[in-house]
């Protein structure tokens, strides 16, 4: 409809004829009922959004907070509060409009009128629900994260929202044209053409992205998380993107991966691990004590036990080398706020302090060695001539 059009139906609109299709009585009566369920609709969004909150503030209020205080509402932690405003005030909205167009279709006016009522508040309706959804879908994405414990704020998927708010706006958006009158489904052909054509010239652009909403819907690892991929390269992830994802090596070097190549190879993660099992393969000379090996349990136990972050497991005689005898050492390492690296420095200190406990108990640890045995050479001559004759009569007695 163009405005030539709605000027001209606003300059012949009689007034006259519209109030003898619709008599006083039945406009105070059409009035009336839309006030009525207008104070129901506010009245039922405010007692649902009371309610819940005060549901969420038993959940999670703390000694002496009241559920009505605003910064304690900010600290909640049941759910996001500027959210669930934002869909209390969608729903609303989407309310108030559906009770003015039951209004004004209850009203008689010519065929003309009715289509313009009609398509405008048909768009302004699909607004408002484009408004509530886009409200609505990231609210409940949160609660679900919050039972998982953690928020859409703090969370990756927060990187989807704004192809799911593209999504919404694109169905909201089909559903006006629609009912404008045009062909959607040639539209819709037509961008289907265009999406097949931009695929095939962006594979490894749209392969990267859907490995991207891969790893946000399954995930393997966490934005602080220590990986190692398959190829050896490995690194904490310090960022991820529609198309790459950064590492963050022990050398402080930036690793910059293809996001299909986080999804379509091995990939070990050691972020999520609570504590780390280390295993000291410990080589002692065989010239050590006996009563020095049997005490070496105990003195492995107090080295390990001396880090608060370090829990002893065990410790033995495992086998008998070549060159020294093998003692097996197995601690575990709690998770600790550096990762990786903290997890390293430990293993260091742990390391240090057996060598110095070992200098200190006077324990040596043993290496690869070779001795070498000198024996007289003039009896080695004596036996070889005697074993050459053996030989000779040997021979001599076979002959005859």
């Amino acid at each position: 409809m163009n405005p030539e059009t709605i000027a001209r139906l606003l300059e012949y609109f009689d007034i006259k004829q519209f109030f003898l299709d619709n008599s006083p009585l039945k406009l105070a009566m059409i009035g009336v009922i839309m006030v009525i369920m207008l104070i129901g609709a506010n009245f039922l969004c405010k007692f649902i959004q009371t309610r819940l909150e005060k549901y969420v503030a038993a959940k999670t209020q703390g000694p002496g907070q009241h559920p009505d205080d605003k910064s304690f509402r900010a600290e909640l932690g049941g759910m996001d509060f500027k959210l669930f405003e934002q869909v209390i005030k969608g729903s609303k909205r989407l309310l108030y409009l559906c009770i003015f167009y039951w209004g004004l279709c209850r009203l008689v006016v010519g065929p003309a009128y009715a289509d313009a009522v009609k398509i405008i508040f048909t768009a302004w309706c699909i607004w408002a629900a484009i408004q509530f959804f886009n409200a609505f879908v990231p609210f409940n994405i949160d609660l679900y994260l919050r039972r998982r414990g953690t928020t859409l704020k703090t969370s990756q998927s927060r990187s989807l929202m704004p192809i799911i708010k593209g999504i919404i706006w694109a169905i909201g958006l089909t559903f006006l044209l629609d009912n404008l009158g045009f062909h959607v489904s040639t539209i819709i052909a037509g961008l289907g053409i265009v999406g097949v054509a931009v695929g095939l010239a962006g594979q490894a652009i749209l392969a990267d992205f859907f490995s991207y909403i891969v790893i946000l819907l399954d995930k393997p690892f966490r934005i602080g998380d220590h990986v190692e991929l398959g190829d050896g390269r490995a690194g904490d992830v310090e960022y991820m993107g529609p198309k790459t994802t950064h590492l963050r090596n022990l050398d402080d070097d930036l690793i910059v991966c293809a996001n299909s190549e986080m999804t379509k190879g091995t990939l070990i993660n050691q972020g999520s691990i609570h504590e780390r099992v280390v295993v000291v393969n410990i080589g002692v000379a065989y010239d050590t004590p006996v009563d020095l090996l049997k005490k070496m349990s105990d003195i492995l136990r107090e080295v390990v036990n001396s880090f608060p972050q370090c829990s002893f497991d065990r410790a033995c005689l495992l086998s008998f080398g070549n060159s020294n005898l093998n003692f097996e050492l197995l601690y575990l390492v709690s998770e600790q706020r550096g990762g990786i690296r903290d997890f390293m420095n430990t293993r260091s200190q742990v390391n240090i302090a057996i060598l110095e406990r070992f200098n200190n108990e006077g324990i040596s640890m043993a290496y690869p060695t070779e001795h070498v045995l000198f024996t007289d050479l003039s009896k080695a001559e004596d036996a070889r001539a005697a074993l050459s004759n053996e030989e000779k009569n040997g021979k001599s007695g076979v002959s005859q």
